[in-house]
């Protein structure tokens, strides 16, 4: 279903991999030359500038190539209509399969550009007649209608663009979408679908979080394993967020009807406070255990949230003031860790370590294994023989 050729995602992933042992100093240059020949790749991935430049570039073509086709159609309806946003959805998508296939672009900042055009014009031309029929019935109910239906469109479309391209960002999308599809549906046909909203979204968030790692370490995975890896964290932080004082607050503030934060007061507070406070300092707690370094991160960036949304309750001191002590607190901890840990202390370092797995896990070995049968020779002749100068029947020339 990918469509980038796959021998060369392995080798770029072994490539990558030995890249840290030449930083290392354990694998000379002369030598990972000679694994860039055994294991090529031929894609097109230029640094972060030229690819943020191509991005650009590439988006600024479509929107002068579009208009230029919407002046030339510009006395027609055709405009108006969803037709021509699929018409101009399916050029681009076409550009996009070529881009890969004939020029071998991989994440070059063009096919990141042309993935998410396309998929913003076909759902402009979804929109448009779903739009439309809501402007015809306008109710709750075609509000409701409208949601979902839009909702499990960019899911489903999000999802094909995410396998395809094996784009992280695509796979994001797909999961938020899901939960908006969720919510919507729990809100439309359950009575207590509001009041429950947030127990929701963390139950599909601890699904997502488990579901993604435990396919972390799956050779078939192997090629999506950054979309995985932000999928870890993006259901780490809707796990948290559905579930802090502050979002929940102004969910209810919108479910209700409330314009202020004042009317509506969060039930079950003691549940929603400790869940707060305490859940970005057990992240942390848990990454240290597991020595996973996303819950770790992630627990980190969550405690200066969850500071804030104490200080935006109870002001103990002026919110300049708050975040500085923040900022120095971290800053000074950083520090301590990295002094600390310069010596490995329970499995962990601030050396980076030359090691023998990719980042989901997965044995390099096994994989330079599994990548060298693709394309593995098969002997028609035997070499051996013509012994005319001992050694087992071979001769010199062997």
């Amino acid at each position: 279903m990918i469509i980038y050729n796959k021998k060369w995602l392995a080798n770029l992933l072994i490539q990558d991999q030995l890249q840290m042992a030449v930083a290392a100093g354990d694998l000379n240059k002369e030598e990972f030359k000679k694994i860039e020949t055994a294991y090529p790749v031929g894609f097109y991935s230029p640094n972060i500038f030229i690819r943020t430049g191509l991005f650009v570039l590439t988006c600024i073509i479509a929107l002068f190539g579009g208009c230029l086709l919407g002046y030339m159609f510009w006395e027609t309806r055709l405009l108006d209509s969803s037709g021509w946003f699929i018409f101009l959805g399916a050029g681009t998508y076409v550009a996009l399969e070529m881009a890969v296939k004939t020029k071998n672009h991989y994440r070059s900042g063009t096919d990141d550009a042309l993935i998410w055009i396309a998929g913003g014009l076909f759902a402009i031309a979804f929109s448009i007649p779903i739009s439309r029929m809501h402007w015809i019935i306008n109710g709750h109910g075609a509000d409701f209608a409208w949601f979902m239906s839009m909702a499990a469109f960019i899911m489903i479309l999000s999802l094909y663009l995410a396998i395809r391209f094996a784009d992280s960002l695509m796979a994001l999308l797909c999961f938020l979408s899901a939960l908006a599809l969720a919510a919507t549906l729990s809100i439309g046909f359950l009575s207590f679908g509001e009041a429950t909203l947030p127990f929701l979204i963390m139950l599909l968030s601890a699904v997502a979080y488990y579901f993604s790692s435990s396919k972390s370490k799956s050779l078939q995975l192997v090629n999506y394993q950054l979309s995985i890896l932000v999928l870890q964290t993006g259901s780490l932080l809707t796990l948290y967020l559905a579930g802090n004082y502050y979002i929940v607050q102004h969910l209810g503030n919108e479910l209700y009807g409330y314009t202020s934060i004042g009317p509506y007061k969060v039930p079950y507070p003691v549940f929603f406070w400790p869940w707060t406070i305490l859940v970005p300092f057990l992240y942390v707690g848990f990454g240290l255990y597991k020595k996973n370094v996303t819950l770790l991160r992630t627990g980190l960036v969550l405690i200066a949230i969850a500071a804030v949304t104490f200080k935006n309750y109870y002001h103990v001191l002026p919110i300049e003031s708050t975040l500085v002590l923040i900022g120095v607190i971290s800053l000074g901890g950083s520090y301590w860790v990295i002094r600390y840990l310069k010596s490995p202390k329970y499995g962990f370092t601030s050396e980076e370590l030359q090691e023998d797995t990719l980042p989901g896990g997965i044995n390099v070995e096994s994989l330079i294994i599994a990548t060298s049968q693709l394309d593995a020779p098969q002997a028609t002749e035997s070499r051996l023989g013509g012994g005319d100068f001992g050694g087992g029947g071979s001769s010199s020339s062997f």
